[in-house]
Parts: C-alpha cells; structure tokens; sequence
C-alpha cells in the first residue's frame, strides 16, 4: 500500500504538472518557428510530463503496472537531463573564457552528428526489405547535407551506400552516458548541489524496466513506496533538467518567452517531492480526486 506521504505527494504533483504543461506548451508554441537543440529538447522534457502526467492518474497500489511505463518514459527524461547539464557546464566554460567559444561548439556538433550519421547509415540488410527506397535514401542525405554543411568533411565526397563516412564526427565521438559521466565527475567541483549521480542510478535502474530480462522480472515485486519514491525522484531530476535548459533558451536561443510562472511551479514542484511530511485534508484530497 503506498504511504499516506507518498499519496498526498503525487496528489500535489498532478497539481504542479497541470500548471507545468499549460506554460510548458504556450512556450513550445511562441517558439516553434525556432529549430534549436535547447528548444528540442525543452519539447521533450514537456511531452515527458505530459505522458507522466497520464500515467500518474490514479497510480496506486491496484494500478501499479504503471510503474513500467512511467519508468521507460523517465528514462528518456533523465538522459536529456545528463545530455543538458553536460553541454550547460561547456557553455558555463565559455561564458567565463570566450576562447572556449569553439569547445562548446564542438560538443553541440558532436551531438547533432550522431544523430545524423544513425539516421542516414543504412545496414546492408536493412537495403534488403521492402521498405527501403534508395531514392528517397538519397535524398535524406541530400537534405542532411544541406541543413548542416559544416559537420561534413568536403575532402570526403559523398558515398550514398555508406554517407555517414563523410561526417566529420564518427562513433568514437559520440556523447555516450560513459562519456558523459566522466567528464561531470572531472568537473563536479564546480556542480555543487546537482547530484547527478543520483540521475545515473535512476536512469540505470529504469534500464532494466527498458529491457527485458531477469532484472525486469524482479523489480514487479519492488516494494511500492519504493517505486513511488523513485518516480518522484525521477520528477525532481527532470524538472531541474527542465531548469537547465530554461537557461540555455534564454542564453543561446535569446528566447524572449515568460518564464517565470514555469520556474516557480518547478521550485515548488520540487520542494514537494523533497519535503519529510506533507498534510492534505480529506476535503483537499477530494477536490484533487
């Protein structure tokens, strides 16, 4: 059975996630003629809450199942939160030292061109099935090109059977979680306060939700108010990926949006799933009901 604690703090969350995504989605909408990694992935961090919102209604003890899906698309959230904070310290870096302009940009087209090489490399085999139009092929390839010239290597001409060979980045340079990890532990004097590795537990954890497998079998018979614990954790974590990544709109995109309503209900929303004990009258609880 879950606590009464746990009960009256996912009651609450439902509250601050219904305030989250109304701004959330007016800010998507003021913006969407914007292509930007920082507005994406603020996209996505909002399509996140929304579908944890749906799965958060009536999560209890008799609906507990949810725990799978809540726990897949958590996973999502907590990497973008690793992948934000990670490209935050560069640029951090090059707001203090200008010089390091051209590292922080370096790690953005690292990201972008992984992407990019995983969507044009097309598997031998995969060529084999109906579904694949080398045509069309071509001219993904052709567009990718266009959209972003610098991240393909002009002395190497393209190969429309192996094209990912002409971008700059390889798989050696892809931002993977070891990658990431290691570089905030370089830097984690200066992350006082954030503690990621909590986020790389979690994120972990729900891996084994992700994947099937012994692992995946065993954690349906997880105490509840552990899992409970670690969705709302989960929460916590994503919202200040959320906050990360404000910063970055305001910064990198110059997003002139409001965003001080969604601030406050994150700051709020956290202290929520933080806080030792949390009373909600019966007459409270029904209104939420």
């Amino acid at each position: 059975m879950i606590s009464e604690l746990n009960e009256n703090k996912f009651l609450k969350t439902k509250v601050h996630l219904k305030v989250i995504l109304e701004e959330g989605f007016r800010i998507i909408d003021e913006n969407k003629s914007t292509f930007n990694i920082y507005y994406s992935l603020f996209k996505r961090y909002i399509y996140s809450f929304e579908s944890l919102s749906l799965l958060l209604n009536d999560y209890d003890k008799n609906k507990r199942h949810r725990e799978f899906s809540i726990s897949v698309v958590s996973r999502a959230g907590l990497l973008d939160y690793l992948i934000t904070l990670y490209l935050a310290t560069f640029q951090a870096q090059k707001k203090s030292n200008p010089e390091l302009t051209e590292t922080y940009e370096k790690e953005i087209d690292k990201l972008v061109s992984e992407q990019i090489r995983r969507f044009i490399n097309i598997a031998e085999k995969d060529k084999q099935y109906k579904h694949y139009n080398h045509s069309d092929h071509c001219k993904d390839v052709d567009m990718f090109t266009k959209l972003f010239p610098d991240l393909f290597d002009p002395k190497i001409p393209i190969d429309y059977n192996k094209p990912g060979k002409s971008l700059r980045y390889q798989q050696k340079d892809d931002l993977t979680t070891r990658v990431i990890r290691k570089w905030l532990d370089k830097v984690s004097d200066g992350l006082k306060n954030i503690h990621y590795q909590d986020v790389f537990y979690l994120y972990d954890l729900y891996s084994k939700y992700d994947h099937f497998g012994t692992a995946s079998m065993l954690l349906e018979h997880t105490d509840i108010n552990t899992v409970s614990a670690n969705i709302l954790g989960s929460i916590f974590h994503i919202c200040e990926g959320i906050g990360f990544c404000t910063d970055l709109m305001k910064e990198e995109m110059f997003c002139k949006s409001d965003f001080e309503k969604l601030d406050y209900e994150l700051a709020v929303l956290r202290g929520t799933v933080n806080t030792k004990t949390l009373y909600l009258s019966p007459e409270y609880k029904k209104t939420l009901q």
